[in-house]
């Protein structure tokens, strides 16, 4: 039984260095793969802190606020408009009432489809701003990688455990925020 188990594993090896020489045809030559030096970012972090992060979030809310108030004043006029249709109810006859009824819900429809359009639009417009921020911290990275000899980024929360010293969110949101301390959110009324 033991000896199944090395020819298992001699044979699992042997495999392993025939892909591992297909995938890098170096190792083949007896190069070996590449020396692998980790760092972390705190992307979240970098989200949470980052002055272009803080930017479009008060710009975003800002928007927010203009929609909120916006409906608000919509959803009262239907609400009046449901209570004088309610009103009415008496005194219409049925065909009319149904009438205004269809007619009232086609409001409170429409309403709806604004909501989800403006939701969508402001949605772009944020998804625009968080691509111009990605633009900036992709060179940052490869600038720190060069400057440091890295040659693998993983997100701080796909790490169980890393030594601090491999953490590089300081001085990524030290430098993003020196090259891009604020982004314009397009205005999402555009369409």
């Amino acid at each position: 039984m033991e000896s199944i188990r090395k020819i298992f594993s001699l044979a699992a090896g042997g495999l392993l260095l025939v892909c591992l020489a297909i995938v890098f045809p170096g190792f083949a030559l007896g190069q070996g793969l590449p020396e692998t030096v980790v760092a972390v970012i705190d992307f979240q972090k970098l989200e949470r802190d980052a002055l272009a992060a803080k930017n479009i979030r008060s710009q975003v809310e800002g928007y927010r606020s203009q929609y909120a108030a916006i409906i608000s004043q919509e959803e009262e006029q239907l609400r009046q408009q449901e209570q004088e249709l309610k009103r009415q109810r008496a005194i219409l006859s049925p065909e009319a009432f149904a009438q205004r009824r269809r007619e009232f819900e086609d409001s409170v429809a429409r309403l709806q489809r604004q909501v989800q359009n403006r939701t969508r639009r402001l949605e772009r417009s944020i998804e625009t701003s968080l691509a111009s921020v990605n633009k900036v911290l992709g060179p940052i990275i490869k600038d720190l990688s060069t400057e440091f000899g890295f040659t693998l980024v993983l997100d701080k929360r796909q790490v169980r455990y890393i030594d601090d010293r491999f953490d590089i969110t300081p001085i990524v949101l030290q430098r993003l925020d020196e090259r891009l301390p604020e982004v314009t959110v397009p205005p999402p009324e555009g369409e």
